[in-house]
Protein backbone atom coordinates (compact mmCIF):
# COMPACT_ATOMS: atom_id res chain seq x y z
CA UNK A 1 0.00 0.00 0.00
CA UNK A 2 1.31 3.60 -1.04
CA UNK A 3 2.10 6.37 1.40
CA UNK A 4 -0.96 7.95 0.17
CA UNK A 5 -3.32 5.08 0.16
CA UNK A 6 -2.04 4.31 3.95
CA UNK A 7 -3.03 8.19 4.73
CA UNK A 8 -6.33 7.90 3.33
CA UNK A 9 -7.01 5.01 5.10
CA UNK A 10 -6.07 6.44 8.70
CA UNK A 11 -8.38 9.50 7.86
CA UNK A 12 -10.95 7.59 6.68
CA UNK A 13 -11.03 5.50 10.34
CA UNK A 14 -11.53 8.68 11.97
CA UNK A 15 -15.10 9.64 11.04
CA UNK A 16 -16.52 7.45 13.55
CA UNK A 17 -15.03 10.19 15.91
CA UNK A 18 -17.50 13.06 14.30
CA UNK A 19 -19.81 13.40 17.11
CA UNK A 20 -18.97 17.17 17.70
CA UNK A 21 -18.23 20.47 15.68
CA UNK A 22 -15.01 20.72 17.07
CA UNK A 23 -13.76 16.83 16.73
CA UNK A 24 -15.10 17.44 12.96
CA UNK A 25 -13.18 20.30 12.33
CA UNK A 26 -9.59 18.58 13.67
CA UNK A 27 -10.68 15.85 11.23
CA UNK A 28 -11.09 18.85 8.46
CA UNK A 29 -7.76 20.45 9.28
CA UNK A 30 -6.19 17.11 9.22
CA UNK A 31 -7.71 16.42 5.41
CA UNK A 32 -6.38 19.98 4.27
CA UNK A 33 -2.98 19.06 6.12
CA UNK A 34 -2.45 16.35 3.57
CA UNK A 35 -4.05 18.03 0.74
CA UNK A 36 -6.76 15.54 0.31
CA UNK A 37 -9.75 18.53 0.85
CA UNK A 38 -10.34 18.07 -3.00
CA UNK A 39 -11.13 14.86 -2.57
CA UNK A 40 -14.81 13.26 -3.49
CA UNK A 41 -14.47 10.28 -1.43
CA UNK A 42 -12.95 12.10 1.89
CA UNK A 43 -15.09 15.51 0.99
CA UNK A 44 -18.43 13.43 0.44
CA UNK A 45 -17.96 11.90 3.99
CA UNK A 46 -17.14 15.24 5.90
CA UNK A 47 -19.91 17.11 4.31
CA UNK A 48 -22.42 14.47 5.55
CA UNK A 49 -20.53 14.82 8.70
CA UNK A 50 -21.16 18.61 9.37
CA UNK A 51 -24.80 18.21 7.65
CA UNK A 52 -25.05 15.44 10.59
CA UNK A 53 -24.37 18.15 13.00
CA UNK A 54 -26.64 20.83 11.64
CA UNK A 55 -23.73 22.77 10.28
CA UNK A 56 -24.86 23.53 6.97
CA UNK A 57 -22.64 26.13 6.10
CA UNK A 58 -19.35 24.05 7.04
CA UNK A 59 -20.59 21.29 4.93
CA UNK A 60 -21.33 23.65 1.53
CA UNK A 61 -17.75 25.13 2.28
CA UNK A 62 -16.25 21.51 2.43
CA UNK A 63 -18.85 20.56 -0.92
CA UNK A 64 -17.01 23.58 -2.73
CA UNK A 65 -13.64 22.72 -2.42
CA UNK A 66 -14.61 18.75 -4.31
CA UNK A 67 -12.92 19.68 -7.21
CA UNK A 68 -14.41 16.65 -9.19
CA UNK A 69 -18.15 16.03 -7.67
CA UNK A 70 -19.94 12.75 -8.59
CA UNK A 71 -23.55 12.25 -8.01
CA UNK A 72 -22.64 10.56 -4.34
CA UNK A 73 -21.52 13.76 -3.43
CA UNK A 74 -24.45 15.89 -4.76
CA UNK A 75 -26.74 13.74 -3.08
CA UNK A 76 -24.93 14.30 0.32
CA UNK A 77 -24.89 18.07 -0.03
CA UNK A 78 -28.90 18.09 -1.53
CA UNK A 79 -29.85 16.43 1.28
CA UNK A 80 -28.19 18.87 3.97
CA UNK A 81 -30.84 21.17 2.26
CA UNK A 82 -34.03 18.85 1.93
CA UNK A 83 -33.74 17.54 6.03
CA UNK A 84 -33.50 21.85 6.99
CA UNK A 85 -36.47 22.41 4.63
CA UNK A 86 -34.31 24.82 2.67
CA UNK A 87 -36.39 24.07 -0.45
CA UNK A 88 -35.24 26.61 -2.96
CA UNK A 89 -31.43 25.71 -2.34
CA UNK A 90 -32.52 22.24 -2.62
CA UNK A 91 -34.13 23.11 -6.23
CA UNK A 92 -30.57 25.71 -6.81
CA UNK A 93 -28.54 22.57 -6.23
CA UNK A 94 -30.12 20.20 -8.37
CA UNK A 95 -29.85 22.65 -11.58
CA UNK A 96 -26.33 23.46 -11.27
CA UNK A 97 -26.11 19.37 -10.64
CA UNK A 98 -27.66 18.73 -13.77
CA UNK A 99 -24.58 21.05 -15.62
CA UNK A 100 -22.14 20.22 -14.48
CA UNK A 101 -22.66 16.08 -14.52
CA UNK A 102 -24.76 13.95 -16.70
CA UNK A 103 -27.90 12.42 -15.51
CA UNK A 104 -29.77 11.90 -12.44
CA UNK A 105 -30.70 9.02 -10.32
CA UNK A 106 -33.54 8.11 -7.64
CA UNK A 107 -32.15 10.19 -4.44
CA UNK A 108 -31.66 13.62 -6.20
CA UNK A 109 -34.83 12.93 -8.07
CA UNK A 110 -36.96 12.31 -4.87
CA UNK A 111 -35.20 15.31 -2.67
CA UNK A 112 -35.90 17.65 -6.09
CA UNK A 113 -39.96 16.33 -5.81
CA UNK A 114 -40.20 17.01 -2.38
CA UNK A 115 -38.96 20.58 -2.51
CA UNK A 116 -41.72 21.34 -5.33
CA UNK A 117 -44.00 19.74 -3.25
CA UNK A 118 -42.78 22.12 0.15
CA UNK A 119 -42.63 25.23 -2.27
CA UNK A 120 -46.31 23.96 -4.07
CA UNK A 121 -44.26 24.37 -7.86
CA UNK A 122 -47.32 22.19 -9.49
CA UNK A 123 -45.34 22.78 -12.76
CA UNK A 124 -41.89 22.09 -11.79
CA UNK A 125 -42.68 19.04 -10.42
CA UNK A 126 -44.00 17.71 -13.46
CA UNK A 127 -40.40 18.80 -15.59
CA UNK A 128 -39.04 16.57 -12.71
CA UNK A 129 -41.52 13.96 -13.72
CA UNK A 130 -40.16 14.28 -17.45
CA UNK A 131 -37.12 14.17 -16.65
CA UNK A 132 -37.55 10.49 -14.59
CA UNK A 133 -39.47 9.18 -17.72
CA UNK A 134 -36.39 10.50 -19.88
CA UNK A 135 -34.07 8.38 -17.70
CA UNK A 136 -36.11 5.98 -17.17
CA UNK A 137 -36.72 5.89 -13.45
CA UNK A 138 -40.44 6.69 -13.24
CA UNK A 139 -40.91 3.11 -12.33
CA UNK A 140 -39.09 3.29 -9.47
CA UNK A 141 -40.10 2.17 -5.73
CA UNK A 142 -38.61 5.20 -4.17
CA UNK A 143 -39.85 7.95 -7.06
CA UNK A 144 -43.63 6.32 -8.11
CA UNK A 145 -44.74 6.94 -4.31
CA UNK A 146 -42.64 10.93 -4.30
CA UNK A 147 -44.40 11.83 -7.57
CA UNK A 148 -48.23 10.72 -6.49
CA UNK A 149 -47.50 12.26 -2.93
CA UNK A 150 -46.30 15.48 -5.46
CA UNK A 151 -49.38 15.36 -7.19
CA UNK A 152 -52.06 14.32 -4.06
CA UNK A 153 -50.56 17.43 -2.10
CA UNK A 154 -50.65 19.91 -4.77
CA UNK A 155 -54.52 18.94 -6.06
CA UNK A 156 -53.76 17.17 -8.93
CA UNK A 157 -55.40 14.14 -7.90
CA UNK A 158 -55.43 12.62 -11.44
CA UNK A 159 -52.33 12.55 -12.90
CA UNK A 160 -51.60 11.21 -9.09
CA UNK A 161 -53.65 8.66 -10.06
CA UNK A 162 -51.82 8.16 -13.46
CA UNK A 163 -48.99 7.81 -11.95
CA UNK A 164 -50.55 5.07 -9.82
CA UNK A 165 -52.32 3.08 -11.88
CA UNK A 166 -48.90 3.11 -14.09
CA UNK A 167 -47.15 1.26 -11.44
CA UNK A 168 -47.95 -2.52 -11.82
CA UNK A 169 -45.90 -3.69 -8.81
CA UNK A 170 -48.11 -1.03 -6.51
CA UNK A 171 -46.43 -1.75 -2.49
CA UNK A 172 -48.04 -0.23 0.71
CA UNK A 173 -46.50 3.01 0.08
CA UNK A 174 -47.73 3.82 -2.80
CA UNK A 175 -51.24 2.63 -1.82
CA UNK A 176 -51.11 4.71 1.49
CA UNK A 177 -49.83 7.73 -0.53
CA UNK A 178 -52.79 7.81 -2.91
CA UNK A 179 -55.32 7.33 -0.20
CA UNK A 180 -53.64 10.38 1.54
CA UNK A 181 -54.11 12.45 -1.39
CA UNK A 182 -58.03 11.34 -1.54
CA UNK A 183 -58.00 12.13 2.43
CA UNK A 184 -56.44 15.73 1.96
CA UNK A 185 -59.52 16.51 -0.47
CA UNK A 186 -61.87 14.64 1.74
CA UNK A 187 -62.81 11.90 -0.79
CA UNK A 188 -63.04 9.49 1.73
CA UNK A 189 -64.91 7.18 -0.38
CA UNK A 190 -62.21 6.50 -2.85
CA UNK A 191 -59.91 5.77 -0.04
CA UNK A 192 -62.02 3.08 1.13
CA UNK A 193 -62.67 1.96 -2.82
CA UNK A 194 -58.73 1.99 -2.60
CA UNK A 195 -58.70 -0.62 0.18
CA UNK A 196 -61.30 -2.72 -1.53
CA UNK A 197 -58.85 -2.61 -4.52
CA UNK A 198 -55.87 -3.17 -2.22
CA UNK A 199 -57.16 -6.26 -0.35
CA UNK A 200 -57.75 -7.88 -3.64
CA UNK A 201 -54.38 -7.01 -4.57
CA UNK A 202 -53.47 -9.36 -1.52
CA UNK A 203 -51.10 -6.42 -0.72
CA UNK A 204 -49.76 -6.38 3.04
CA UNK A 205 -51.15 -3.34 5.08
CA UNK A 206 -48.72 -0.48 6.80
CA UNK A 207 -49.41 1.26 9.31
CA UNK A 208 -48.98 4.19 7.26
CA UNK A 209 -51.93 2.81 4.99
CA UNK A 210 -53.98 1.92 8.43
CA UNK A 211 -53.45 5.49 9.27
CA UNK A 212 -55.20 6.70 6.17
CA UNK A 213 -57.76 4.25 6.72
CA UNK A 214 -58.82 5.42 10.36
CA UNK A 215 -58.43 8.98 9.41
CA UNK A 216 -61.31 8.10 6.11
CA UNK A 217 -62.81 6.44 9.42
CA UNK A 218 -63.49 9.55 11.42
CA UNK A 219 -64.12 12.34 8.77
CA UNK A 220 -67.38 9.66 8.09
CA UNK A 221 -68.40 8.66 11.59
CA UNK A 222 -67.67 5.20 11.47
CA UNK A 223 -66.79 4.06 14.56
CA UNK A 224 -67.52 0.46 13.68
CA UNK A 225 -64.85 -0.31 10.87
CA UNK A 226 -62.88 2.35 12.67
CA UNK A 227 -62.61 -0.40 16.14
CA UNK A 228 -62.09 -2.83 13.51
CA UNK A 229 -58.41 -1.13 11.99
CA UNK A 230 -57.60 -0.45 15.21
CA UNK A 231 -57.82 -4.15 16.33
CA UNK A 232 -55.66 -5.20 13.35
CA UNK A 233 -53.36 -2.53 14.73
CA UNK A 234 -53.08 -4.54 17.67
CA UNK A 235 -52.98 -7.90 15.80
CA UNK A 236 -50.07 -6.58 13.70
CA UNK A 237 -48.45 -4.47 16.63
CA UNK A 238 -48.08 -1.42 14.41
CA UNK A 239 -49.16 0.82 17.60
CA UNK A 240 -46.08 0.50 19.97
CA UNK A 241 -44.70 3.81 20.10
CA UNK A 242 -46.32 5.41 17.13
CA UNK A 243 -47.85 8.06 18.07
CA UNK A 244 -48.87 9.53 14.76
CA UNK A 245 -51.14 6.44 14.61
CA UNK A 246 -52.35 6.54 18.13
CA UNK A 247 -53.22 10.22 17.34
CA UNK A 248 -55.02 9.13 13.86
CA UNK A 249 -56.92 6.72 15.91
CA UNK A 250 -57.42 8.66 19.40
CA UNK A 251 -59.58 11.01 16.72
CA UNK A 252 -60.89 8.53 14.86
CA UNK A 253 -62.83 7.85 18.31
CA UNK A 254 -63.72 10.90 19.81
CA UNK A 255 -64.73 11.73 16.02
CA UNK A 256 -67.30 8.76 16.14
CA UNK A 257 -68.28 9.80 19.41
CA UNK A 258 -66.56 7.62 21.17
CA UNK A 259 -65.49 9.43 23.88
CA UNK A 260 -64.56 6.87 26.51
CA UNK A 261 -62.57 4.36 23.55
CA UNK A 262 -60.52 7.14 22.83
CA UNK A 263 -60.04 8.63 26.44
CA UNK A 264 -58.92 5.02 27.42
CA UNK A 265 -56.34 4.81 24.51
CA UNK A 266 -55.17 8.63 25.18
CA UNK A 267 -54.42 7.18 28.89
CA UNK A 268 -52.55 4.15 27.46
CA UNK A 269 -50.38 6.64 25.62
CA UNK A 270 -47.00 6.61 26.87
CA UNK A 271 -45.21 9.01 24.61
CA UNK A 272 -47.71 12.33 24.37
CA UNK A 273 -46.72 15.08 22.21
CA UNK A 274 -48.66 18.35 21.95
CA UNK A 275 -50.27 17.14 18.19
CA UNK A 276 -51.86 14.59 20.13
CA UNK A 277 -53.01 17.19 23.94
CA UNK A 278 -53.94 19.37 20.81
CA UNK A 279 -56.14 16.57 19.31
CA UNK A 280 -57.86 15.58 22.60
CA UNK A 281 -58.73 19.10 23.96
CA UNK A 282 -60.42 19.47 19.82
CA UNK A 283 -62.24 16.44 20.67
CA UNK A 284 -64.03 16.99 23.58
CA UNK A 285 -64.69 20.73 23.16
CA UNK A 286 -66.19 19.37 19.71
CA UNK A 287 -68.25 17.05 21.24
CA UNK A 288 -69.57 19.76 23.80
CA UNK A 289 -67.61 18.58 26.61
CA UNK A 290 -65.79 22.11 27.23
CA UNK A 291 -65.19 21.43 31.20
CA UNK A 292 -63.09 18.31 30.37
CA UNK A 293 -61.24 19.85 27.40
CA UNK A 294 -60.02 22.65 29.68
CA UNK A 295 -59.06 20.12 32.72
CA UNK A 296 -56.98 18.54 30.02
CA UNK A 297 -54.74 21.90 29.18
CA UNK A 298 -54.56 22.55 32.63
CA UNK A 299 -53.47 18.68 32.85
CA UNK A 300 -51.46 19.35 29.31
CA UNK A 301 -49.63 22.80 30.85
CA UNK A 302 -48.22 20.53 33.69
CA UNK A 303 -46.03 18.47 31.47
CA UNK A 304 -42.86 19.55 30.08
CA UNK A 305 -44.41 20.93 26.45
CA UNK A 306 -45.05 24.12 25.11
CA UNK A 307 -48.75 24.81 23.94
CA UNK A 308 -49.19 25.34 19.86
CA UNK A 309 -51.13 27.51 17.81
CA UNK A 310 -53.35 24.50 17.16
CA UNK A 311 -54.04 24.15 20.80
CA UNK A 312 -54.66 27.29 21.74
CA UNK A 313 -57.26 26.88 19.36
CA UNK A 314 -58.87 24.14 20.36
CA UNK A 315 -59.01 25.46 23.90
CA UNK A 316 -60.64 28.64 22.94
CA UNK A 317 -62.93 26.15 20.59
CA UNK A 318 -63.97 24.79 24.80
CA UNK A 319 -64.31 28.88 26.00
CA UNK A 320 -67.02 29.46 23.66
CA UNK A 321 -68.98 26.09 23.98
CA UNK A 322 -69.12 26.81 26.99
CA UNK A 323 -69.48 30.69 27.02
CA UNK A 324 -66.88 31.32 29.65
CA UNK A 325 -65.58 34.82 28.87
CA UNK A 326 -63.32 33.82 32.41
CA UNK A 327 -61.38 30.67 30.74
CA UNK A 328 -61.34 32.59 27.73
CA UNK A 329 -59.52 35.51 28.89
CA UNK A 330 -57.24 33.05 31.05
CA UNK A 331 -55.85 31.61 28.07
CA UNK A 332 -55.24 35.17 26.44
CA UNK A 333 -53.38 36.23 29.43
CA UNK A 334 -51.32 32.73 29.59
CA UNK A 335 -50.67 33.60 25.54
CA UNK A 336 -49.45 37.62 26.14
CA UNK A 337 -47.78 36.18 29.57
CA UNK A 338 -45.46 33.57 27.58
CA UNK A 339 -44.78 35.85 24.74
CA UNK A 340 -46.62 33.57 22.15
CA UNK A 341 -46.95 35.51 19.16
CA UNK A 342 -50.64 35.26 17.54
CA UNK A 343 -50.97 34.30 14.20
CA UNK A 344 -54.07 34.88 11.41
CA UNK A 345 -55.80 31.76 12.80
CA UNK A 346 -55.29 32.66 17.03
CA UNK A 347 -56.53 36.49 16.22
CA UNK A 348 -59.90 34.98 14.52
CA UNK A 349 -60.41 32.30 16.83
CA UNK A 350 -60.09 34.88 19.79
CA UNK A 351 -62.46 36.96 18.01
CA UNK A 352 -65.18 34.46 18.01
CA UNK A 353 -64.87 33.80 21.72
CA UNK A 354 -65.13 36.87 22.49
CA UNK A 355 -68.12 37.28 20.62
CA UNK A 356 -69.67 34.21 21.86
CA UNK A 357 -69.04 34.60 25.08
CA UNK A 358 -70.91 37.81 25.43
CA UNK A 359 -67.83 40.35 24.88
CA UNK A 360 -68.24 42.18 22.04
CA UNK A 361 -66.24 44.95 23.13
CA UNK A 362 -63.04 42.16 23.75
CA UNK A 363 -63.75 41.25 20.35
CA UNK A 364 -63.68 44.35 18.60
CA UNK A 365 -60.23 45.27 20.40
CA UNK A 366 -58.29 41.82 19.31
CA UNK A 367 -59.86 42.53 15.56
CA UNK A 368 -58.38 46.42 15.80
CA UNK A 369 -55.08 44.47 17.26
CA UNK A 370 -54.44 42.65 13.58
CA UNK A 371 -51.37 43.55 12.12
CA UNK A 372 -52.96 42.07 8.76
CA UNK A 373 -56.78 41.43 8.47
CA UNK A 374 -57.38 39.33 6.09
CA UNK A 375 -60.74 37.40 4.26
CA UNK A 376 -61.32 35.24 7.28
CA UNK A 377 -60.92 37.98 10.40
CA UNK A 378 -62.71 40.09 8.61
CA UNK A 379 -65.81 37.85 8.23
CA UNK A 380 -65.62 36.59 11.85
CA UNK A 381 -65.64 40.17 12.79
CA UNK A 382 -69.06 40.90 10.98
CA UNK A 383 -70.26 37.84 12.21
CA UNK A 384 -69.50 39.20 16.39
CA UNK A 385 -71.80 42.02 15.15
CA UNK A 386 -74.28 39.65 13.45
CA UNK A 387 -74.70 37.44 16.78
CA UNK A 388 -75.01 40.26 19.17
CA UNK A 389 -78.23 41.89 16.93
CA UNK A 390 -75.93 44.55 16.09
CA UNK A 391 -76.80 44.60 12.22
CA UNK A 392 -76.20 48.44 11.28
CA UNK A 393 -72.03 47.63 12.91
CA UNK A 394 -71.75 44.50 10.95
CA UNK A 395 -72.53 46.20 7.57
CA UNK A 396 -70.70 48.88 8.40
CA UNK A 397 -67.79 46.61 9.04
CA UNK A 398 -68.60 45.35 5.42
CA UNK A 399 -68.39 48.35 3.81
CA UNK A 400 -64.65 48.81 5.72
CA UNK A 401 -63.95 45.64 4.10
CA UNK A 402 -64.89 47.08 0.62
CA UNK A 403 -62.67 50.02 1.43
CA UNK A 404 -59.69 48.65 2.41
CA UNK A 405 -59.37 46.46 -0.83
CA UNK A 406 -60.60 43.37 1.09
CA UNK A 407 -62.33 40.96 -1.56
CA UNK A 408 -65.30 39.22 0.56
CA UNK A 409 -66.02 35.66 -0.25
CA UNK A 410 -68.47 33.14 0.42
CA UNK A 411 -68.55 33.01 4.22
CA UNK A 412 -68.53 36.22 4.63
CA UNK A 413 -72.00 36.71 2.83
CA UNK A 414 -73.10 34.11 4.98
CA UNK A 415 -72.23 36.29 7.99
CA UNK A 416 -73.52 39.39 6.41
CA UNK A 417 -76.88 37.28 5.87
CA UNK A 418 -76.88 35.94 9.07
CA UNK A 419 -76.92 39.51 10.91
CA UNK A 420 -79.50 40.70 8.52
CA UNK A 421 -82.15 37.57 9.69
CA UNK A 422 -81.18 38.09 13.59
CA UNK A 423 -82.69 41.97 13.09
CA UNK A 424 -85.12 41.63 10.91
CA UNK A 425 -83.57 43.43 8.25
CA UNK A 426 -85.38 41.71 4.91
CA UNK A 427 -84.49 44.45 2.67
CA UNK A 428 -80.85 44.65 3.43
CA UNK A 429 -80.83 40.80 3.31
CA UNK A 430 -82.18 40.44 -0.33
CA UNK A 431 -79.87 43.93 -1.84
CA UNK A 432 -77.05 41.92 0.09
CA UNK A 433 -77.79 38.56 -1.34
CA UNK A 434 -78.17 39.74 -5.34
CA UNK A 435 -74.80 41.72 -4.70
CA UNK A 436 -73.20 38.80 -3.97
CA UNK A 437 -73.94 36.80 -7.00
CA UNK A 438 -73.95 39.93 -9.56
CA UNK A 439 -71.12 41.84 -8.28
CA UNK A 440 -69.16 39.22 -7.05
CA UNK A 441 -69.98 36.01 -8.82
CA UNK A 442 -70.17 34.17 -5.47
CA UNK A 443 -72.89 31.02 -6.16
CA UNK A 444 -75.38 30.86 -3.28
CA UNK A 445 -74.55 27.23 -1.54
CA UNK A 446 -77.06 25.99 0.83
CA UNK A 447 -75.67 28.16 3.94
CA UNK A 448 -76.60 31.45 1.81
CA UNK A 449 -79.78 30.09 1.14
CA UNK A 450 -80.96 29.12 4.19
CA UNK A 451 -79.85 32.53 5.66
CA UNK A 452 -82.53 34.22 3.11
CA UNK A 453 -85.22 31.34 4.10
CA UNK A 454 -84.72 32.10 8.37
CA UNK A 455 -84.44 35.95 7.35
CA UNK A 456 -87.91 35.48 5.87
CA UNK A 457 -89.43 33.15 8.33
CA UNK A 458 -88.20 35.37 11.13
CA UNK A 459 -90.04 38.11 9.45
CA UNK A 460 -93.32 36.50 9.05
CA UNK A 461 -93.12 35.88 5.60
CA UNK A 462 -93.77 32.24 5.34
CA UNK A 463 -94.95 32.47 2.36
CA UNK A 464 -92.32 34.50 0.52
CA UNK A 465 -89.90 31.71 1.93
CA UNK A 466 -91.79 28.85 0.18
CA UNK A 467 -91.93 30.19 -3.02
CA UNK A 468 -88.16 31.20 -2.51
CA UNK A 469 -87.28 27.38 -2.12
CA UNK A 470 -89.69 26.63 -5.43
CA UNK A 471 -87.51 28.78 -7.11
CA UNK A 472 -84.17 27.64 -6.00
CA UNK A 473 -82.02 25.81 -8.99
CA UNK A 474 -80.18 23.51 -6.26
CA UNK A 475 -82.18 20.78 -4.56
CA UNK A 476 -83.09 22.08 -0.53
CA UNK A 477 -80.69 20.77 1.92
CA UNK A 478 -81.60 20.36 5.57
CA UNK A 479 -80.46 23.73 6.36
CA UNK A 480 -82.61 25.14 4.21
CA UNK A 481 -85.87 22.80 5.40
CA UNK A 482 -84.84 23.37 9.24
CA UNK A 483 -84.69 26.98 8.99
CA UNK A 484 -88.12 26.94 7.30
CA UNK A 485 -89.33 24.47 10.57
CA UNK A 486 -88.33 27.04 12.48
CA UNK A 487 -89.99 29.23 11.11
CA UNK A 488 -93.09 27.63 12.03
CA UNK A 489 -92.68 27.25 14.84
CA UNK A 490 -92.29 30.73 15.72
CA UNK A 491 -95.78 31.74 13.87
CA UNK A 492 -97.54 28.37 14.61
CA UNK A 493 -97.73 27.28 10.91
CA UNK A 494 -98.97 23.72 12.26
CA UNK A 495 -100.06 22.19 8.83
CA UNK A 496 -97.23 23.43 7.33
CA UNK A 497 -94.69 22.31 9.87
CA UNK A 498 -95.74 18.67 8.78
CA UNK A 499 -94.83 18.65 5.65
CA UNK A 500 -91.36 20.62 5.98
CA UNK A 501 -90.53 17.76 8.92
CA UNK A 502 -91.52 15.02 6.16
CA UNK A 503 -89.30 16.63 3.59
CA UNK A 504 -86.61 17.18 6.29
CA UNK A 505 -86.27 13.88 8.69
CA UNK A 506 -84.98 12.19 5.09
CA UNK A 507 -82.17 14.55 5.00
CA UNK A 508 -81.72 15.00 8.65
CA UNK A 509 -78.87 12.94 10.45
CA UNK A 510 -80.00 13.88 13.60
CA UNK A 511 -83.86 13.08 13.55
CA UNK A 512 -84.66 13.31 16.71
CA UNK A 513 -83.52 17.37 16.70
CA UNK A 514 -87.16 17.43 13.98
CA UNK A 515 -89.22 15.37 16.21
CA UNK A 516 -88.58 17.40 19.32
CA UNK A 517 -88.84 20.82 17.34
CA UNK A 518 -91.54 19.32 16.22
CA UNK A 519 -93.35 18.55 19.25
CA UNK A 520 -93.32 21.72 20.58
CA UNK A 521 -95.20 23.35 17.54
CA UNK A 522 -97.79 20.73 18.48
CA UNK A 523 -97.68 22.07 22.39
CA UNK A 524 -97.45 25.78 21.33
CA UNK A 525 -101.03 24.40 19.26
CA UNK A 526 -102.35 22.47 22.22
CA UNK A 527 -102.42 19.12 20.03
CA UNK A 528 -101.40 17.17 23.22
CA UNK A 529 -102.00 13.92 21.07
CA UNK A 530 -100.15 14.55 18.55
CA UNK A 531 -97.28 15.45 21.24
CA UNK A 532 -97.97 11.52 22.14
CA UNK A 533 -97.70 10.09 18.97
CA UNK A 534 -94.36 12.13 18.50
CA UNK A 535 -93.01 11.34 21.53
CA UNK A 536 -93.24 7.51 20.74
CA UNK A 537 -91.35 7.81 17.30
CA UNK A 538 -88.83 10.19 19.23
CA UNK A 539 -88.04 6.74 21.53
CA UNK A 540 -87.33 4.39 18.89
CA UNK A 541 -85.19 6.81 16.96
CA UNK A 542 -81.05 6.21 16.69
CA UNK A 543 -79.94 9.85 17.40
CA UNK A 544 -77.30 9.13 15.44
CA UNK A 545 -77.27 7.82 12.18
CA UNK A 546 -74.34 5.86 11.07
CA UNK A 547 -73.61 6.87 7.16
CA UNK A 548 -73.65 3.68 4.68
CA UNK A 549 -70.20 2.58 3.48
CA UNK A 550 -71.44 -0.46 1.09
CA UNK A 551 -67.60 -0.68 -0.37
CA UNK A 552 -65.82 -0.85 3.36
CA UNK A 553 -66.54 -4.88 4.22
CA UNK A 554 -64.68 -5.85 7.02
CA UNK A 555 -64.85 -8.37 10.14
CA UNK A 556 -65.49 -11.96 9.31
CA UNK A 557 -63.69 -12.91 5.92
CA UNK A 558 -61.46 -10.08 5.86
CA UNK A 559 -58.13 -11.12 4.94
CA UNK A 560 -56.42 -8.79 7.49
CA UNK A 561 -59.12 -8.19 10.27
CA UNK A 562 -60.15 -12.14 10.44
CA UNK A 563 -58.35 -14.12 13.31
Amino acid sequence: MSSQNHTKTLLFSLFPLTKTLTLTQQIHARIVLHGFNASVVLGSRLTDAYIHLDALQFAQKTFDSITRKNLHSWNTIISGYSNNKLFFDVLRLFSLMRREIVGVDSFNLVFAIKACVGLSFTEHGKLIHSMAVKFGLEGDPYIAPALGKMYGQLGSLRDARKVFEGFPERNSVLWGTMMEGYLKFSEESEVFELFRRMKESVVELDAFTVGGLVRACGIVSAGKEGKMFHGLCIKKNFIGSNVHLQTSLIDMYLKCDLIDFGMKLFEETSERDVVLWSSVILGLAKNGKGLEAVALFRQMLQQPLTPSSATLDSILLACSSLGSLKQGKSVHGYMIRKGIDLDDVNYTTFIDMYAKCGSIAMAQKVFAQMPLKNVVSWSAMINAFGIHGLCSEALACFDQMGSENQVPNSITFVSVLSACSHSGKVEEGWKYFKEMTQDYGIVPTQEHYACMVDLLGRAGKIDEALSFIDGMPIEPGASVWGALLDACRMHRRVELAENVAEKLLPLEVNKASVYVLLSNIYADAGRWESVKKIREKLARVDCVSMPDLPQLKLGRGCSYCSA
